[in-house]
């Protein structure tokens, strides 16, 4: 067997390992997409897992070839989510970052509500995955047994979204005046209590972006100073 065709050989045996997992990558995504749907309209506790394979299209035992439980099948789901909301909140930033760098010191707290409005308020159907995600951690403080991949799976969010934050309001010329592993929780409760709201009232988005806006605005100005001077 000459090299080239020994080669052929290597390169079609390597070609067929990677089919099975392509494959199975496809089914994974199939269940996840069929499974936000079915979360959205039913809720984490009323989405079956017949529910989600009806949806995708899929046997229980593809399902659980690919996950061990619905729970973690939500928990994939919503690292996901958060991984795209990451992406969107630095994309955002970045597209910021110029104007900042142009105001500088001078900015006042109703510009900078201003600015939280237009670049990082929540999309339409932020109040569905808070109440998924209220669902979830409900389930995961009764569950130790998915507690434990929660708990790491938000202590790594809070730290992507904390560095991102925290550039930003360098590039304002400011920075927090405490940790921001600390800064963000607060933060992010006004977030959420809005969020709340918005869910008991029945609403699919939270009422006023402009009110949310300007009580986060207040908060930073609070829990941030300007950088020291260069001099």
């Amino acid at each position: 067997m000459s090299v080239a065709d020994e080669q052929l050989n290597a390169y079609e045996a390597s070609a067929h390992q990677l089919a099975p997992s392509a494959r199975r990558q496809a089914t994974r995504d199939r269940l996840l997409e069929a499974a936000a749907e079915a979360f959205r309209e039913e809720g984490l506790q009323g989405a079956s897992v017949e529910a989600i394979c009806t949806r995708a299209g899929f046997t229980r035992g593809a399902f659980y070839s690919n996950f061990e439980s619905k729970e973690q099948l939500f928990l994939k789901l919503l690292e996901r989510e958060f991984a795209r909301r990451t992406a969107h909140l630095k994309t955002q930033a970045d597209a910021l970052e110029p104007e900042l760098r142009e105001c500088g010191l001078s900015l006042e707290p109703a510009q900078v509500a201003e600015y939280i409005v237009e670049f990082f308020m929540p999309e339409t159907d932020a109040t569905t995955w808070f109440v998924l995600e209220t669902e979830f951690l409900l389930l995961a403080m009764r569950d130790p047994s998915i507690a434990q991949g929660y708990r790491d799976f938000m202590v790594r969010f809070y730290a992507e979204i904390a560095e991102a934050v925290a550039h930003v309001i360098g590039v304002a010329g400011r920075r927090f005046s405490l940790p921001p592993e600390h800064a963000i929780p607060l933060l992010s409760s006004i977030y959420e209590r809005e969020l709340r709201t918005a869910a008991l009232s029945g609403s699919t988005s939270i009422g006023s972006f402009d009110g949310l806006g300007s009580q986060l605005a207040e908060l930073l100005f609070a829990i941030t100073e300007p950088l020291p001077s260069a001099d």
